[in-house]
């Protein structure tokens, strides 16, 4: 106790030192008044040590002090400091030489108090140290654990009967909590019976971590997970620890999936190459057999022609294959280069359908092919998108039976350009479609078999994402038809620049009849054009300015509309705005007429909604051209 209270602070000692004297003067004060002074001073020196211990030598000597003087005073003579008798004069020196030995015994008490005060501080010191090195060791290990992003958790086995029951959750980091649902509430202290990871399995957790708690050793096993994302894969390391387990797992579902597209490519790698044997084995039979038919003495006219034809025939088959791969190759290296141009988008599925003629008729299949309302240009490279359409309308003929309809459509909005081929054939199940684009696939490989090396619809894909497009399929199932889609962005939508001048202008006498609406403020240049086209047999109405001609479009609905830029109030650019923005003019042609001739100028009438831009002088057979284009959109 007088250790511990040697400890205090001086103030605190102050008062226990102050507290205790008083309690001791009083006590002897309470014995002397009893016992008429004999020997009650002697109790003072009950508080010797204490006060030595609490303050110094210097104070048990003054309180030792005190207390002869006020034994002499209570001895006899009561109130004198002379002590007559000897024995009291005996009792006063015991009083001196105890007082004494209990200041010194008080001394060597302190410095035990001051040894075991320093010690106990610095046991003190040592067990904060401690504590704080684990908290810091802790705080650096979470925080070594979440900034790791690999889940890691510790579970504690729950022991029943001799015998783990369960397995209970007692730490893990921030990138496990992400596996749990946030509606698992409480997760650490929750049995994995009740509480797991989104999808995992109970028993799976137990059997492979029961044993490791039992017993030290570590186990590596994956773990197949149906989630919310769908199937995913994790990698477990597990190991015993005093009685619980650790464990990692990270998630392996990429190299799972990466190595089961590599199966995946093999496979059909190697269903490749026998359809390529197979592919390249059909054109040399017959091409082996006519050269040995060639070689035959006696052979007519008419058995020769068969006979290149035939060769000219399975020659264009293999020279088809053979461009196949090559475009491929150079796609998958980068080296394929689109040649654009400003084509008619009428063209391409002209040449499209040309493409695939042969294999249509061969099969008797009705097509039918349905334009824009509106003259459509695009800056594509013409060929490829061509050759693109070609192979769905020839993927439409092949898979649809004899006798079957396909229709080839265009669409445009302020969104994208649609080209799509719809049929009523053998349609695509919903689980095939996703693969239908992958190299070397096919729709199916044993029925329905049509030739081809499975590589159509990918080189398709990659020819269309090069103009910045995209393909897509569709298909309501099986035996109901399907439709793919090429989605080509509004950028590509262009006016065509004008063809160059022809040397002696003429009227087309094969354009028909046509309404149009001519608006220019210049009176004389409109009124020219105007008479210039009704003399070639249109009818022909003309205003001067951008409100006339919105206001004559409620009696007079033109098929097409040449129209001035730099006209006053409403410009020409208003007008065509206000005129695409009206249902019931929307699909009409517009053409402008304007001085202002740079690209950017083309690039304000496109984005308008023009369909054709010319400079003035306007060359008359260009705008001929243009009209005729127009009216054969309609």
């Amino acid at each position: 106790m007088i250790v511990r209270i040697a400890q205090y602070p001086l103030k605190k000692r102050l008062l226990y030192g102050i507290a205790s004297t008083a309690g001791v003067l009083l006590a002897q004060q309470v014995l002397a008044s009893i016992a008429h002074g004999r020997l009650t001073f002697l109790l003072i020196s009950a508080s010797l040590p204490l006060i030595t211990v609490l303050f110094g030598a210097w104070s048990g000597a003054l309180l030792l002090t005190t207390g002869v003087a006020y034994g002499a005073l209570w001895l006899q003579p009561i109130g004198s400091f002379a002590v007559d008798e000897q024995p009291d004069r005996i009792v006063l020196l015991a009083f001196t030489v105890v007082g004494g030995l209990l200041i010194a015994a008080g001394q060597q008490l302190a410095k035990v108090a001051r040894r075991a005060g320093r010690a106990e501080a610095a046991t003190r010191d040592a067990a904060d140290r401690l504590l704080q090195v684990e908290r810091d060791a802790r705080h650096r290990f979470d925080v070594a654990l979440d900034s790791a992003g690999v889940p890691f958790f510790i579970v504690t086995p729950v022991v029943r009967e001799r015998h783990i029951a369960e397995l209970r959750w007692d730490f893990l980091n921030e990138a496990a909590m992400q596996l749990f649902n946030p509606a698992a509430g409480v997760v650490i202290g929750s049995s994995t019976a009740y509480v797991r990871p989104t999808g995992w399995d109970t028993d799976l957790l137990l059997d492979r971590l029961a044993p490791l708690a039992e017993r030290d050793g570590r186990d590596a096993f994956d773990v197949r997970v149906q989630g919310d994302d769908g199937e995913q894969w994790f990698h477990v390391v597990a190991a015993s620890l005093e009685g619980s387990v650790v464990a990692w797992f990270g998630n392996i579902t990429p190299r799972v999936r990466a190595e089961q597209a590599l199966s995946e490519a093999d496979r059909r790698k190697d269903e490749f190459l026998a359809t390529l044997a197979h592919e390249l084995r059909n054109p040399l039979a017959p091409i082996r057999q006519v050269a040995e038919i060639l070689e035959q003495p006696g052979l007519t006219d008419q058995r020769t022609k068969w006979c290149i034809t035939v060769l000219r025939r399975q020659s264009a088959a293999m020279a088809l294959l053979l461009d196949d791969l090559l475009d491929v190759s150079r796609i998958t290296r980068g080296a394929l280069t689109l040649r654009k141009e400003t084509v008619a988008l009428r063209e391409v599925l002209d040449d499209a359908v040309e493409i695939a003629r042969p294999l249509l008729e061969a099969k008797a299949h009705e097509i039918v092919v349905e334009l824009p309302p509106r003259p459509l240009h695009i800056q594509a490279d013409r060929l490829r998108v061509a050759q693109v359409l070609g192979n769905l309308l020839t993927n439409a003929a092949k898979y649809t039976p004899p006798g079957g309809y396909i229709e080839l459509t265009a669409t445009a909005d302020d969104a994208e350009i649609v080209l799509s081929v719809a049929d009523n054939g053998i349609g695509i199940e919903s689980d095939k479609l996703s693969a239908i684009f992958l190299m070397f696939s096919q729709v199916n490989p044993d029925h329905h078999r049509e030739g081809g090396l499975g590589i159509g619809l990918a080189l398709s894909k990659s020819l269309m994402e090069l103009h910045g497009g995209r393909l897509t399929a569709s298909s309501a199932g099986k035996d109901r038809g399907s439709c793919f889609s090429i989605h080509l962005p509004a950028q590509c939508r262009v006016v065509p620049a004008p063809v160059p001048t022809r040397d002696a202008p003429a009227i087309a006498a094969s354009v028909g009849k046509r309404r149009i609406l001519v608006v220019d403020d210049n009176v004389d240049a409109a009124d020219a054009l105007t008479a210039l086209l009704e003399l070639e047999g249109h009818e022909v109405r003309t205003v001067y300015s951008g409100e006339e001609a919105i206001g004559i479009l409620t009696h007079f609905s033109p098929e097409v509309i040449l129209l001035d830029l730099g006209l006053p109030g409403m410009s020409g650019i208003d007008v065509a705005q206000c005129i695409r923005a009206t249902p019931a003019t929307k699909d009409v042609t517009m053409i402008a007429i304007t001085g202002w001739g740079q690209p950017q100028d083309r690039e304000r009438t496109a984005k308008a909604g023009f369909d054709f831009h010319f400079t003035k002088p306007v060359d008359v057979a260009q705008l001929s051209q243009a009209i005729e284009s127009a009216v054969a959109a309609t």
